[in-house]
């Protein structure tokens, strides 16, 4: 399937996040902002109540940092703490990096159907309540042979 093709069977929308695995949150987060100008960051740990790695029930924990480049872009800075094994394999086989684009969607079944239909997995999934977020459902697709890095689709509702 071609480039183009792909981009519109998805219909991702807009690119929202740049994900970068990192070894220890507080120290690169301490690097970005006083060494690069990144930030400030918000931190959270994201330890969801239902998770899934290639759809079997997962226990992921996550340290998690986030600074906005702007109000539809921000930076995603992960620490592993124990469970899901994309982001430890990330780490082993590249160090520290980029491991995956995120878009936030107001139609996220729709893209995980529209993925399904393309014979992209998901590799991932996990649904919560985050703070003063909402509740969050995210999924990371297997498109790393197709486009070199994974992607993440993004839900977020405000509480009722």
């Amino acid at each position: 399937m071609e480039r183009e093709d792909l981009k519109k069977a998805l219909n991702l929308g807009k690119l929202s996040q740049i994900g970068v695995v990192v070894r220890d949150l507080q120290r690169t987060i301490k690097n970005y902002e006083e060494v690069i100008g990144i930030g400030p960051f918000a931190t959270i740990e994201f330890k969801p109540e239902k998770s899934f790695v290639k759809g079997r029930r997962g226990d992921v924990h996550f340290k998690i940092g986030i600074a906005p480049f702007s109000p539809e872009m921000s930076l995603e800075l992960l620490e592993v703490i124990n469970g899901e094994p994309y982001h430890k394999d990330f780490l082993e086989k590249n160090g520290e990096g980029i491991q995956h684009l995120g878009f936030f969607t107001d139609d996220y079944d729709g893209v995980l159907k529209r993925a399904e239909r393309l014979g992209i997995s998901v590799l991932m999934s996990a649904e919560t309540d985050v703070p003063g977020m909402g509740h969050v459902r995210a999924a990371y697709l297997d498109t790393l042979e197709k486009i070199g890095t994974l992607v993440e689709i993004i839900e977020v509702k405000q509480p009722k």
